[in-house]
Formats: C-alpha cells, structure tokens, sequence
C-alpha cells in the first residue's frame, strides 16, 4: 500500500484526512503491458528470420540437384476467368511461368469439351516439353519413388469463390480427359497396356491401370 499525507485534522471535531492508495491494480496493469510488449516485440523478429532449409554442399552435389529439378515435370495451372468466359492455361516450374493456351468457356451437355481436348493435347505437348509423365508400364523397384503412384504429373484448378459448384465438378471432368497407363508395382512383377477386354497384351497377368493423366489440386481466390 501506498499512503499519502494531507496534513492532518489535530483539532476538535476535525476527522483525520490521511488517505491511502491502493497501487496493486496499478502494478497489474504495468505488468500486463510490459508483458504484452515483450511478447510482441520477440515475435515480430522471429518473423523476420530468414528460415532456409540449405545446407552446405559441394559443388557437385549442388550441379546434380540443380540437374535432378531441371527433370521435374512443370505444373500446369487451370485458370476460370468467369468474367472473360475463359479457360487460361498456364505452364510453371519454380518461378517461370509460361502462358500456354486461352480457351472459350463452351458448355456442350454438362460438359466443357474444348477444354478437354486442349488438355489433351498439352498432356501430348507436355511430355515432350515439360518432362511431363507419360505411360508407366515397367519400373525397377529401386527406381519405385519415381514411378507408378508416386509419379504425378499436377495440374492446380483456379477458380473464383462465386464459381458455381457444379461447373467446378465439370471442369474437374475435363481436366480428367487424357489418360495414362500406370503400372503400380515394380519388376518382376509384368504389366502392360490392357487390351480390349482388359487383359494385358503382353501376356503379363495384369495389366496396367487407366488413370488421369493430371492430379487435380483445387485452389480458390
């Protein structure tokens, strides 16, 4: 506690004017502050930490991820510009970002099919110029993180959050228009391509799968 003096009544009659003031509540208060202002002042640098998971290596190593990456296969961003009635198709690797093709938004019977046929056509482009993944009918097991279920070429849908649902549902279908065959598991289990029945025209006892050629990720602006 805290006191103050005003002096004093000392006479008659006259009742004693010290008073004393409660300084907790004040305490409290500069603490609380103090510890807010310490709290925010620690993160706020830590937001401006330069968070890099590099780590030394030699030139070599360094040559070989840069080769290793420049294998990766781009993605391809689907772009609805529902204000332009058009579909963008764009190609990216790491920061490059390359436009492809501009499609009119075309509905025929529920589905988009001049998409579809220009997804077609740079999933056939794409293999030659963008390292995309094409059929997949044999792997060394060794080499099993970069076939069959692991091997996926991507595409990103972009859509605005007023695009209605079920045009997004039939974008999606038209994305899914090219095909591959997939074989998901390694030598010396055989698979190749189905026939018409569905039997493997190797001779193989199964045969490879029919997947979409994209893996479709879904962002909205």
């Amino acid at each position: 506690m805290a006191g103050v003096d005003t002096g004093g009544g000392g006479g008659k009659g006259r009742r004693n004017v010290d008073q004393e003031i409660n300084m907790i509540p004040l305490i409290d208060l500069l603490m609380v502050t103090i510890s807010f202002l310490l709290i925010t002042a620690v993160w706020s640098s830590m937001a401006r930490l330069n968070a890099s998971a590099q780590v030394p290596s030699s030139k070599s190593n360094t040559q070989k991820e840069k080769t290793d990456k420049d294998k990766d296969p781009s993605v391809l961003h689907v772009r609805v510009s529902d204000k332009d009635k058009k579909f963008v198709l764009q190609w990216q690797k790491g920061t490059k970002v390359e436009d492809y093709i501009s499609v009119d938004m075309v509905e025929d019977g529920g589905h988009y099919p001049k998409l579809e046929e220009e997804m077609k056509k740079a999933y056939q482009v794409g293999q030659q110029s963008q390292n995309l993944y094409g059929d997949d009918t044999g792997y060394e097991s060794a080499a099993a993180s970069e076939h069959g279920g692991m091997a996926l070429n991507q595409a990103i849908l972009h859509v605005d959050n007023a695009f209605a649902f079920k045009e997004v549902v039939r974008v999606i279908d038209a994305i899914y228009g090219p095909r591959r065959y997939v074989c998901f598991d390694s030598k010396p289990t055989c698979c190749g391509k189905p026939d018409g029945a569905g039997h493997s025209q190797e001779g193989c006892p199964e045969a490879a799968v029919d997947v979409p050629a994209f893996n479709v990720a879904f962002s909205a602006n």
